[in-house]
Protein backbone atom coordinates (compact mmCIF):
# COMPACT_ATOMS: atom_id res chain seq x y z
CA UNK A 1 0.00 0.00 0.00
CA UNK A 2 0.69 3.73 -1.06
CA UNK A 3 1.81 5.48 2.28
CA UNK A 4 -0.17 8.88 3.37
CA UNK A 5 2.02 11.23 5.31
CA UNK A 6 0.61 14.01 7.17
CA UNK A 7 1.96 17.32 7.84
CA UNK A 8 1.29 20.39 10.28
CA UNK A 9 2.78 23.67 11.25
CA UNK A 10 2.86 23.87 15.02
CA UNK A 11 2.27 27.66 16.02
CA UNK A 12 0.38 29.55 19.04
CA UNK A 13 -2.82 27.70 18.59
CA UNK A 14 -0.86 23.91 19.38
CA UNK A 15 -3.73 22.96 21.35
CA UNK A 16 -5.89 22.51 18.59
CA UNK A 17 -3.53 19.82 17.28
CA UNK A 18 -5.42 17.15 19.28
CA UNK A 19 -8.49 17.19 17.81
CA UNK A 20 -7.34 17.31 14.21
CA UNK A 21 -5.41 14.31 15.23
CA UNK A 22 -7.48 12.02 16.65
CA UNK A 23 -9.65 11.98 13.52
CA UNK A 24 -6.95 11.01 11.51
CA UNK A 25 -3.82 8.87 13.58
CA UNK A 26 -5.12 5.68 12.83
CA UNK A 27 -5.61 5.83 9.25
CA UNK A 28 -2.58 7.37 7.79
CA UNK A 29 1.23 5.87 8.43
CA UNK A 30 3.41 8.95 9.53
CA UNK A 31 2.96 12.52 11.25
CA UNK A 32 4.88 15.58 10.62
CA UNK A 33 5.18 18.55 13.37
CA UNK A 34 7.06 21.64 11.98
CA UNK A 35 7.57 23.91 14.77
CA UNK A 36 9.78 27.30 14.34
CA UNK A 37 13.23 26.57 16.42
CA UNK A 38 13.23 29.65 18.17
CA UNK A 39 9.31 29.47 18.48
CA UNK A 40 8.55 32.66 16.45
CA UNK A 41 5.53 33.41 14.00
CA UNK A 42 5.96 34.48 10.41
CA UNK A 43 5.52 37.50 11.49
CA UNK A 44 8.25 37.26 13.95
CA UNK A 45 6.28 37.63 17.34
CA UNK A 46 7.44 35.09 19.93
CA UNK A 47 5.22 32.30 21.02
CA UNK A 48 5.44 29.40 23.63
CA UNK A 49 5.06 25.79 23.67
CA UNK A 50 5.48 23.72 27.20
CA UNK A 51 7.03 20.73 28.05
CA UNK A 52 3.56 19.65 28.62
CA UNK A 53 2.52 19.56 25.02
CA UNK A 54 5.41 16.91 23.64
CA UNK A 55 4.41 14.76 26.93
CA UNK A 56 0.84 14.55 25.93
CA UNK A 57 2.05 13.89 22.09
CA UNK A 58 4.68 11.21 23.10
CA UNK A 59 1.76 9.30 24.90
CA UNK A 60 -1.12 9.41 22.27
CA UNK A 61 1.63 8.27 19.76
CA UNK A 62 1.50 4.59 20.84
CA UNK A 63 2.41 3.43 17.12
CA UNK A 64 5.23 5.70 16.72
CA UNK A 65 4.38 7.85 13.84
CA UNK A 66 4.98 11.30 14.90
CA UNK A 67 8.36 13.15 13.75
CA UNK A 68 9.04 16.45 15.53
CA UNK A 69 11.11 18.71 12.35
CA UNK A 70 12.30 21.80 14.33
CA UNK A 71 13.81 24.53 11.61
CA UNK A 72 14.21 28.35 11.39
CA UNK A 73 10.62 28.97 9.75
CA UNK A 74 10.24 32.52 10.12
CA UNK A 75 12.61 35.24 7.68
CA UNK A 76 12.44 38.92 8.37
CA UNK A 77 12.46 39.79 4.72
CA UNK A 78 10.18 37.66 3.80
CA UNK A 79 6.02 38.75 4.22
CA UNK A 80 4.24 36.24 6.49
CA UNK A 81 2.06 34.78 3.30
CA UNK A 82 5.91 33.70 1.91
CA UNK A 83 7.25 32.37 5.22
CA UNK A 84 4.57 30.52 5.05
CA UNK A 85 4.26 28.91 1.55
CA UNK A 86 8.70 28.29 2.47
CA UNK A 87 7.58 26.44 5.28
CA UNK A 88 5.31 24.08 3.66
CA UNK A 89 7.85 23.62 0.56
CA UNK A 90 10.63 22.45 4.04
CA UNK A 91 8.09 20.08 5.24
CA UNK A 92 6.71 18.69 2.39
CA UNK A 93 10.21 17.80 1.49
CA UNK A 94 10.74 16.48 4.62
CA UNK A 95 8.06 14.07 4.10
CA UNK A 96 9.52 12.72 1.26
CA UNK A 97 7.49 10.67 -1.26
CA UNK A 98 3.80 9.21 -1.05
CA UNK A 99 0.91 10.80 -0.50
CA UNK A 100 1.47 14.18 0.97
CA UNK A 101 -1.16 15.95 2.91
CA UNK A 102 -0.31 18.92 4.57
CA UNK A 103 -3.29 19.78 7.11
CA UNK A 104 -3.59 23.23 9.35
CA UNK A 105 -4.31 22.08 13.65
CA UNK A 106 -7.61 23.43 13.50
CA UNK A 107 -8.19 21.94 10.19
CA UNK A 108 -10.64 18.25 11.18
CA UNK A 109 -11.47 15.17 9.11
CA UNK A 110 -14.00 13.65 9.98
CA UNK A 111 -14.21 10.26 8.00
CA UNK A 112 -10.48 9.73 7.30
CA UNK A 113 -11.25 6.01 6.98
CA UNK A 114 -13.00 6.68 3.47
CA UNK A 115 -10.41 9.46 2.75
CA UNK A 116 -7.43 6.50 3.42
CA UNK A 117 -9.19 4.38 0.73
CA UNK A 118 -10.18 6.76 -1.54
CA UNK A 119 -5.98 7.40 -2.04
CA UNK A 120 -5.21 3.93 -1.84
CA UNK A 121 -7.32 3.55 -4.81
CA UNK A 122 -5.35 5.87 -6.49
CA UNK A 123 -1.73 4.36 -5.39
CA UNK A 124 0.08 4.76 -9.06
CA UNK A 125 -0.07 8.08 -8.98
CA UNK A 126 2.99 8.21 -6.30
CA UNK A 127 5.04 5.95 -8.46
CA UNK A 128 6.37 8.83 -10.67
CA UNK A 129 4.99 12.44 -8.95
CA UNK A 130 6.94 13.98 -11.90
CA UNK A 131 4.78 12.36 -14.52
CA UNK A 132 1.50 12.66 -12.58
CA UNK A 133 1.79 15.13 -10.40
CA UNK A 134 -1.68 15.95 -9.40
CA UNK A 135 -3.30 17.68 -6.18
CA UNK A 136 -6.45 16.77 -4.49
CA UNK A 137 -9.02 19.44 -3.21
CA UNK A 138 -11.00 19.07 -0.26
CA UNK A 139 -14.42 21.24 1.02
CA UNK A 140 -14.45 23.46 3.96
CA UNK A 141 -16.74 23.67 6.31
CA UNK A 142 -15.79 26.65 8.44
CA UNK A 143 -16.69 27.44 12.01
CA UNK A 144 -17.17 31.10 12.07
CA UNK A 145 -18.11 31.43 15.91
CA UNK A 146 -19.07 29.94 18.78
CA UNK A 147 -22.35 31.28 20.77
CA UNK A 148 -24.05 30.01 23.55
CA UNK A 149 -25.50 27.06 22.46
CA UNK A 150 -23.62 26.44 19.10
CA UNK A 151 -21.92 27.19 16.42
CA UNK A 152 -22.28 29.74 13.56
CA UNK A 153 -20.99 28.14 10.21
CA UNK A 154 -20.17 28.34 6.40
CA UNK A 155 -20.88 25.94 3.94
CA UNK A 156 -20.77 27.29 0.70
CA UNK A 157 -18.87 24.31 -1.38
CA UNK A 158 -15.39 26.37 -0.92
CA UNK A 159 -12.73 23.89 -2.53
CA UNK A 160 -9.08 24.42 -0.73
CA UNK A 161 -6.03 21.81 -1.82
CA UNK A 162 -5.02 19.85 0.75
CA UNK A 163 -3.03 16.51 -0.74
CA UNK A 164 -0.48 15.96 -3.05
CA UNK A 165 1.78 13.26 -4.93
CA UNK A 166 3.72 16.50 -5.82
CA UNK A 167 6.91 18.07 -3.50
CA UNK A 168 6.74 21.82 -4.75
CA UNK A 169 3.64 24.29 -3.66
CA UNK A 170 3.78 27.81 -5.55
CA UNK A 171 1.45 29.98 -2.80
CA UNK A 172 0.87 27.95 0.44
CA UNK A 173 -0.80 24.87 -0.29
CA UNK A 174 -1.43 25.30 -4.10
CA UNK A 175 -0.24 24.91 -7.47
CA UNK A 176 -1.79 25.93 -10.26
CA UNK A 177 0.62 24.53 -12.82
CA UNK A 178 -0.32 20.98 -11.67
CA UNK A 179 -3.84 18.93 -12.54
CA UNK A 180 -6.35 20.02 -9.47
CA UNK A 181 -8.92 17.44 -8.66
CA UNK A 182 -12.00 18.32 -6.61
CA UNK A 183 -13.01 15.65 -3.95
CA UNK A 184 -16.15 15.57 -2.01
CA UNK A 185 -14.07 15.36 1.35
CA UNK A 186 -15.41 17.45 3.35
CA UNK A 187 -12.92 18.92 6.28
CA UNK A 188 -14.22 20.80 9.34
CA UNK A 189 -12.32 24.41 9.83
CA UNK A 190 -12.43 26.21 13.24
CA UNK A 191 -11.09 29.06 11.87
CA UNK A 192 -13.03 31.11 13.67
CA UNK A 193 -14.43 29.96 16.34
CA UNK A 194 -12.37 31.31 18.68
CA UNK A 195 -12.21 33.05 22.34
CA UNK A 196 -11.69 37.21 21.26
CA UNK A 197 -7.77 36.76 22.43
CA UNK A 198 -7.20 34.05 20.25
CA UNK A 199 -8.52 35.91 17.18
CA UNK A 200 -6.98 38.87 17.78
CA UNK A 201 -3.70 36.55 18.11
CA UNK A 202 -4.42 34.90 14.64
CA UNK A 203 -4.74 38.08 13.03
CA UNK A 204 -1.60 39.52 13.77
CA UNK A 205 0.30 36.38 13.35
CA UNK A 206 -1.08 34.49 10.63
CA UNK A 207 0.07 34.04 6.37
CA UNK A 208 -3.11 36.73 5.71
CA UNK A 209 -2.17 39.62 8.02
CA UNK A 210 -1.44 42.00 5.60
CA UNK A 211 -4.54 41.28 3.44
CA UNK A 212 -7.26 43.31 4.75
CA UNK A 213 -8.29 45.51 7.39
CA UNK A 214 -8.17 43.33 10.68
CA UNK A 215 -9.29 45.51 13.33
CA UNK A 216 -12.33 46.33 11.75
CA UNK A 217 -13.43 42.83 10.49
CA UNK A 218 -12.77 41.25 14.25
CA UNK A 219 -15.24 44.20 15.84
CA UNK A 220 -17.80 43.16 13.11
CA UNK A 221 -17.44 39.29 14.03
CA UNK A 222 -17.57 40.01 17.48
CA UNK A 223 -20.81 41.73 17.18
CA UNK A 224 -22.39 38.93 15.82
CA UNK A 225 -25.00 36.90 17.47
CA UNK A 226 -27.39 34.27 17.31
CA UNK A 227 -30.29 37.09 16.98
CA UNK A 228 -28.64 39.06 14.12
CA UNK A 229 -26.15 36.54 11.83
CA UNK A 230 -29.04 36.15 9.54
CA UNK A 231 -28.91 39.71 8.72
CA UNK A 232 -25.29 39.23 6.89
CA UNK A 233 -24.28 37.36 3.35
CA UNK A 234 -21.15 37.45 1.96
CA UNK A 235 -18.93 37.36 5.21
CA UNK A 236 -15.40 36.42 3.65
CA UNK A 237 -13.04 39.07 4.53
CA UNK A 238 -10.81 38.98 1.65
CA UNK A 239 -13.03 37.79 -1.47
CA UNK A 240 -16.43 38.20 0.58
CA UNK A 241 -18.90 36.22 -1.80
CA UNK A 242 -16.88 32.91 -0.62
CA UNK A 243 -18.92 33.06 1.97
CA UNK A 244 -22.26 33.43 1.04
CA UNK A 245 -24.83 32.80 4.59
CA UNK A 246 -23.98 31.47 8.27
CA UNK A 247 -25.55 28.12 9.39
CA UNK A 248 -26.53 26.93 12.97
CA UNK A 249 -25.83 24.09 14.38
CA UNK A 250 -26.41 23.40 18.23
CA UNK A 251 -23.47 21.33 20.27
CA UNK A 252 -21.49 22.06 23.32
CA UNK A 253 -18.42 21.56 22.34
CA UNK A 254 -16.00 21.18 19.04
CA UNK A 255 -16.15 17.13 19.42
CA UNK A 256 -19.83 17.19 19.83
CA UNK A 257 -20.31 19.85 16.31
CA UNK A 258 -18.09 16.92 14.87
CA UNK A 259 -20.66 14.25 15.77
CA UNK A 260 -23.53 15.83 15.11
CA UNK A 261 -22.09 17.05 11.85
CA UNK A 262 -21.20 14.16 10.83
CA UNK A 263 -24.52 12.12 11.46
CA UNK A 264 -26.28 14.94 9.72
CA UNK A 265 -24.49 14.55 6.62
CA UNK A 266 -25.37 10.87 6.64
CA UNK A 267 -28.61 11.21 7.26
CA UNK A 268 -28.85 13.56 3.95
CA UNK A 269 -26.88 11.17 2.04
CA UNK A 270 -29.01 8.27 2.82
CA UNK A 271 -32.16 10.85 2.15
CA UNK A 272 -30.91 11.79 -1.33
CA UNK A 273 -30.32 7.69 -2.29
CA UNK A 274 -33.55 7.19 -1.37
CA UNK A 275 -34.65 10.02 -3.66
CA UNK A 276 -32.95 8.81 -6.16
CA UNK A 277 -34.80 5.30 -5.30
CA UNK A 278 -38.07 6.66 -5.46
CA UNK A 279 -37.36 8.43 -8.65
CA UNK A 280 -36.03 5.04 -10.24
CA UNK A 281 -38.65 3.03 -9.30
CA UNK A 282 -41.42 5.05 -10.68
CA UNK A 283 -39.41 6.04 -13.84
CA UNK A 284 -39.50 2.29 -14.38
CA UNK A 285 -43.21 1.78 -13.28
CA UNK A 286 -44.18 3.98 -15.64
CA UNK A 287 -42.33 2.71 -18.90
Amino acid sequence: MVKIKVGYLISYDFELLFTSLKELYSYVDSVYLAIDVNRTTWSGNPFVIPETFFEKINRIDVKKKIHIYEDNFYIPNLTPLECDTRERNMLLKKMGKGWLMQVDVDEYIYDFKYVSKYLNKYWYLTIFPKITPIIFRGKLVTLYKQISNGYLYIEDNESFPFITNYPKYELVRSNSKIKNHFTNINVIHQSWARTEEEIKIKTTNWGHRDDFDTQEYFNFWKNLSSSNYLNFKNLHPIVPEIWQELHFLPSDSIDDFITKYKINKKQMLLLMDSKKMVKHYLLNFFK
